[in-house]
């Protein structure tokens, strides 16, 4: 069984990587919203599985995956 991952690390490592402030659930990460590169997202996964200690398949991220809430939740699915 996997652990939840830390509400906090995760928006820490998101904010650095989205160069943002500050997120909130309903963000919407790519596109019109927060506008996260590509690049910067793999960053971002790729630095969360160093923090968390596991592998993320980010495969499992499709497009249903619009905002920060969602993101949190699936990777905290599975």
């Amino acid at each position: 069984m996997q652990h939840m991952i830390d509400r906090q690390q995760f928006e820490f490592l998101f904010c650095k990587f989205a160069k943002v402030p500050a997120v909130s659930d309903n963000d919407v990460i790519f596109g019109g919203g927060i506008n996260l590169s590509s690049i910067g997202f793999t960053e971002f996964i790729m630095e969360l599985e160093e923090v968390i200690g596991r592998d993320i398949d980010i495969d499992d991220l499709d497009a249903s995956v619009r905002t920060v809430g969602q993101l949190y939740a699936r990777l905290n699915t599975g």
